[in-house]
């Protein structure tokens, strides 16, 4: 049997689950594309930002942050802009930044997380039709031995519906882990560029200070 064939043995429940395979595809590259650009942890841009930032060219810190995209160097930037503010305000405008971030990497997620349990239940529920239907047929065909045969047959083609649903649950949750994984570690990236940034700020204001006195 073509797949075509496959797909239409599998019952009415084969066309939703189609509709979950075409959208979790479209999720998937959408997450891929999505990532590659807000998804950037800009390895060994906190150390360099850092280094400036030590040596008071905060200037150049804030203009090397801007040039990269993605969470840590647009909290970094935000730290420098709003450095002359206080902690506490600087590190509600940080997170409101990681925030912005964060949804966008989080969206369709969710879907992907709810297609992975449904789907194989569609799946189920598609083979249970098809099993109903093979033994009404089955007692329908009395005493007729080959009839009976030509409908046991059909009891492979129902399982189609499970197989399908049970494939497209695998798919999701593969892409749905690879890519939750990543949101933790950007998120921590972040959270740990944020915190040492904002250190070596308050490092500088407490020195500034006493410099004063």
């Amino acid at each position: 049997m073509n797949p075509i064939e496959i797909f239409l043995s599998g019952g009415p429940v084969m066309y939703p689950l189609l509709v979950i395979l075409i959208a979790a595809i479209y999720f998937t590259i959408n997450r891929f594309m999505v990532y590659g650009q807000a998804g950037n942890m800009a390895v060994g841009l906190t150390d360099e930002v850092v280094d400036l930032v030590k040596k008071g060219r905060e200037g150049d810190a804030l203009r090397r942050a801007e040039e990269v995209p993605g969470p840590v160097s647009a909290c970094l930037a935000t730290i420098l802009r709003n450095r002359n503010m206080a902690i506490e305000d600087v590190e509600r405008e940080v997170e409101v930044t990681a925030e912005d971030y964060l949804i966008q990497l989080e969206r369709y997620l969710p879907a992907l997380d709810t297609f992975t349990t449904l789907s194989p239940l569609l799946g189920l529920l598609g083979t249970i039709l098809g099993m109903v239907r093979v033994f009404q047929q089955f007692t329908a065909a009395a005493n007729d031995e080959a009839a009976k045969q030509r409908i046991l047959a059909g009891v492979g083609e129902a399982l189609y519906a499970t197989a399908f649903g049970i494939f497209i649950a695998i798919c999701c949750f593969a892409v749905y882990n690879y890519f939750a994984a990543r949101e933790r570690t950007i998120s921590i990236a972040t959270q740990q560029a944020s915190t040492r940034l904002i250190a070596v700020l308050h490092e500088q204001q407490v020195a500034a200070a006493a410099a004063r006195r």
